[in-house]
């Protein structure tokens, strides 16, 4: 009987549903370029209220699939809905809430979100808000995001184990913190995963980028290396940022205390 759970093996329909993931990554994704249209808020505000979000992400111990859609949400609720710079908070905590209902088993439920938010908004603030983002995004919640590709590729580079290894804990760091950078958007999730993995490898000085990673992501090691070196530039600059949340995050051993390991030299 085939391994499912190894890219390697040979499953007819594992190639078949990275496709699928490849031809829908853009379709429901935000381009780089909303922030133009806001008057009100900017690229710094989003940086700031994602950071926060992790944050909360951390203390209500929810799965990690739940951050990225919460992104992604905001995302795209954003580009589709200039708003002001008091109701940014709203949208997350919004945006949280809603994946939370999509992705976790035991959600948190409304009233934690205005507890957390030191009652910033009301119960009912935040349910009128979740009908704003819904109707807006027409109910279209799910998209294959940057770790759905991150595992896949993860996988293929040989990098998961248990316990895991630095190197895998590497690539999620890289990529959590692109989720604050609201410049990253302008790569699909594939790119961004892809060039997590290569730059954890390149890190932790193992062999960057075969055949098989090629084959596997659909990416050359020239075509990702934009967004290798601007995924770099935050690593290096991550120290002197004021927003912590991450690298507070993967300084702890269970996360390998991969924060404290030095950028690569590209």
């Amino acid at each position: 009987m085939p391994d499912v759970h190894n890219p390697q093996a040979v499953i007819p329909y594992l190639h078949d549903i990275h496709r699928h993931y490849r031809e829908a990554e853009a379709i429901n994704l935000a381009s780089g370029t909303y922030m133009s249209k806001q008057n009100d808020i900017n690229e710094k505000m989003r940086a700031i209220l994602i950071d926060w979000l992790i944050e909360v992400h951390l203390k209500f111990k929810l799965m990690i699939e739940t951050l990225y859609l919460t992104v992604n949400l905001i995302d795209r609720f954003l580009e589709k809905e200039t708003i002001t710079r008091n109701k940014l908070q709203l949208v997350g905590v919004t945006a949280m809430f809603l994946a939370s209902k999509y992705e976790e088993i035991y959600a948190p439920e409304c009233r934690d979100f205005v507890y957390i938010s030191d009652k910033a908004y009301t119960r009912e603030q935040i349910l009128a808000m979740e009908g704003a983002v819904l109707a807006k995004l027409n109910f279209q919640l799910t998209t294959p995001n940057t770790y759905v590709f991150l595992k896949r590729f993860s996988k293929v580079a040989g990098i998961i184990a248990t316990p895991r290894s630095k190197t895998e804990l590497l690539a999620n760091m890289f990529v959590e913190l692109t989720l604050q950078e609201y410049k990253f958007l302008k790569y699909l999730p594939s790119m961004v995963a892809a060039s997590a993995v290569y730059l954890a490898l390149k890190t932790m000085g193992q062999p960057c980028w075969g055949q098989e990673l090629a084959e596997h992501t659909s990416y050359t090691e020239a075509a990702l290396l934009p967004c290798v070196r601007d995924m770099n530039q935050v690593h290096k600059d991550a120290p002197k940022n004021n927003l912590q949340a991450v690298r507070k995050k993967y300084a702890q051993e269970k996360h390998g205390a991969v924060s404290g390991i030095p950028p690569a030299n590209l």
